[in-house]
């Protein structure tokens, strides 16, 4: 069964929560087996940037290499291209300090928060409970392990909200698809 035949399964069985983007949906084995957040709660406004060029891919955002300007500034940014950071909030409906992410991390247990607020200069693995995805066009996987492990479950592009249970205050990695 391909990827797609697993989220329209996953769509046709969980109806208006899917609709709502409440759902994590195509995962493998491990997956998450309900909603990744819960209803959605207006995010903040992004930063918005400027930018060049087409929009980035799951590739390129994946890879571990040169480090944006932008990646962990502090800002949850939104470029013109409709590129997006995903940001992590220390408390829930996104307050408290927040630490910004460009590229996918595969171990948030080194990454602080870097935003005014409280919270600011504790580790991101473990302590969120918040988030949002301000990319247009990628959906961001979170897992509850490092390196890619663990239960995991998505954020649809332009949504987020508090974490659930599953998942609150047990992110430790996350990445682009």
């Amino acid at each position: 069964m391909n990827r797609t035949a697993i989220r329209r399964g996953m769509a046709i069985a969980f109806g208006g929560a899917f609709m709502a983007g409440m759902v994590a949906v195509g995962q493998p084995a491990g997956a998450a087996t309900g909603p990744v957040t819960s209803p959605k709660v207006d995010a903040p406004a992004p930063a918005s940037v400027s930018s060049v060029g087409a929009a980035s891919t799951k590739a390129t955002r994946n890879s571990t290499g040169g480090v944006g300007a932008a990646h962990l500034d502090g800002a949850c940014n939104l470029y013109s291209n409709g590129d997006g950071d995903l940001c992590l909030w220390y408390f829930q409906n996104y307050s408290g300090s927040h630490a910004d992410f460009f590229f996918s991390d595969s171990n948030l247990n080194n990454n602080q928060f870097n935003s005014p607020g409280v919270g600011q200069g504790a580790w991101v693995g473990n302590n969120s409970e918040s988030v949002w995805n301000y990319d247009r066009h990628l959906t961001a996987r979170v897992y509850t392990g490092v390196n890619y492990t663990g239960t995991n479950g998505t954020i649809a592009p332009n949504s987020g909200g508090n974490f659930t249970s599953t998942f609150r205050n047990n992110v430790e990695s996350f990445q682009w698809i």
